[in-house]
């Protein structure tokens, strides 16, 4: 197959708005497709970028509820993590989500953090499960998928000759990587994490249990879309721990 002119004008175009593209510029165009592997220390600078982009549209600052520091550093005392320090930082929104991102960035919203009778066991399987996220690789594949995503953009913008729509860095993170396997991975990695850190796993069930009232609440809608299936991950915790 022979590419005419206009085909290799298309692809010097894609490509060279890929090189513009932050996040390529930050792993280079074989890493941020999959083709080399990211490491940890690309996380780290991918998840800093991530971190700054959505500070620049929401108030982002270090998480300082002192009972989230006494987790973080139960859970490194138990656990050989990938990451040596996670860090925790608090959004500033009225939704109630939770989110990892690479790298050993946790992102916690006000409302989330300030829930009434929201207990120690219950922050902690919160927090536990985002940590599986990272643990895992699942947000490192986000990173691939992310930047695979910009890369398909960036080719239909150019074929329709006009700007891709345009979302936000957080309605983008809602949806990448968001399966029901790596949510029912997480959740069996973070109740083997509580159990060692010496909280109780019952912590997240009961969480996830006060969730489904309120699934019909506007400030819960981000939760249940990052964190689909929601009687099926009860359901499935209360056979691990009935081992």
């Amino acid at each position: 197959m022979v590419l005419g002119w206009r085909e290799i004008l298309m692809i010097v175009v894609v490509v060279a708005i890929l090189l513009y593209s932050r996040n390529f510029r930050l792993l280079g165009v074989k890493k941020s497709l999959g083709i080399d592997p990211i490491t940890p220390e690309d996380e780290t600078r991918v998840g800093k970028s991530w971190l700054s982009e959505i500070a620049e549209k929401q108030k982002v600052q270090t998480e300082q509820d002192p009972r989230v520091t006494t987790i973080m550093e139960a859970f490194h005392r138990v656990a050989q993590l990938r990451f040596d320090r996670y860090q925790v930082f608090r959004l500033e929104s009225s939704e109630i989500n939770a989110m990892a991102l690479p790298g050993a960035h946790l992102l916690i919203t006000r409302s989330l953090i300030n829930l009434p009778d929201l207990s120690d066991d219950q922050l902690a399987g919160i927090l536990a499960h985002e940590i599986a996220h990272v643990e895992l690789g699942h947000t490192r594949n986000a990173v691939i998928q992310k930047n695979r995503s910009e890369a398909l953009k960036s080719l239909l913008s150019v074929i329709s000759r006009g700007p891709a729509k345009s979302v936000l860095m957080l309605d983008q993170l809602a949806n990448l990587g968001i399966s029901r396997k790596t949510e029912l991975e997480a959740d069996e990695f973070a109740i083997q994490l509580l159990s060692r850190a010496g909280y109780s796993p019952m912590g997240l069930i009961t969480f996830l249990e006060r969730t489904k009232p309120m699934e019909g609440l506007p400030e819960w809608l981000t939760f249940f879309s990052t964190h689909p299936a929601i009687d099926e991950r009860i359901q499935k915790l209360n056979q691990k721990l009935s081992l």
